[in-house]
C-alpha cells in the first residue's frame, strides 16, 4: 500500500542550509544600562543562518482556502512578560505611559522592512505574498503580530529575515538577562 499525503503548511527557522532547523533559536536584544527613564531595545529576527520560513505543500486544499497567515506573539499570550529567573519582570504587551510602553514594557515587531524571500525553484514568486506592518503589542486585543500574508492557497515556500524587534523596559528596571517565549504560528485562512 501506498500512502500520498496531502501535504502540509509549516512553520519552522531554518539554518543556511536550508533544510536544517535551529534547535533552539534565539534573538539577543542589544544591551541597555539600568536607568531612571524609559528605553528602547532592538533586534533582528531573521538573518542568513536563521531564516523564518514558511512552506505550503498541502495541495490538496489549493481551491479551498483562501489564503494562509503566519503570526508571532509570547507564548503565554496577553500579559506575557519577561523574566529574569529571580522574580523580576516587565512586560511583552504594556502600552500604558508616555511613550507608550513605558509603564511597564512593549514590544513592537515590524516585518515590513523585513527580507521576503521565494525559495521554490521557479515554481513560486512572491506575488501573492506580503509582509505584515508594524505593530505594537498591547494586551488589550493586539498580542499577537502578523509577520506574512498569502492571499491565495498555491503552493509555496520562502523565508523572511530582518525582521524588526523593539522593546520598551520600564525605568528602574532592576539589573539582569530577561527572557520571554515567543511563538510562530501559520494558519490557513
Amino acid at each position: 500500500t501506498q500512502t500520498v499525503n496531502n501535504g502540509t503548511l509549516s512553520t519552522n527557522i531554518y539554518q543556511a542550509d536550508d533544510a536544517t532547523p535551529v534547535s533552539s533559536p534565539s534573538v539577543s536584544f542589544s544591551p541597555v544600562n539600568a536607568s531612571f527613564t524609559c528605553q528602547t531595545t532592538t533586534a533582528s529576527l531573521g538573518d542568513s543562518t536563521d531564516k523564518v520560513n514558511v512552506t505550503n505543500l498541502d495541495t490538496a486544499n489549493a481551491g479551498s482556502k483562501s489564503g494562509w497567515t503566519l503570526t508571532m506573539a509570547a507564548t503565554a499570550g496577553s500579559g506575557a512578560t519577561w523574566s529574569d529567573g529571580s522574580g523580576h519582570t516587565y512586560g511583552v504587551d504594556d502600552p500604558t505611559g508616555s511613550p507608550a510602553g513605558c509603564t511597564n514594557g512593549q514590544m513592537t515587531i515590524n516585518p515590513s522592512a523585513a527580507v521576503l524571500t521565494a525559495d521554490c525553484n521557479s515554481v513560486c514568486s512572491n506575488s501573492t505574498v506580503s509582509k505584515g506592518s508594524s505593530t505594537p503589542l498591547d494586551g488589550t486585543g493586539t498580542y499577537t503580530a502578523t509577520l506574512m500574508t498569502d492571499s491565495s492557497y498555491s503552493p509555496w515556500e520562502g523565508y523572511l529575515t530582518g525582521i524588526s524587534l523593539s522593546q520598551k523596559i520600564p525605568p528602574q528596571q532592576t539589573a539582569g538577562s530577561y527572557s520571554v517565549n515567543m511563538t510562530l504560528t501559520v494558519t490557513a485562512n
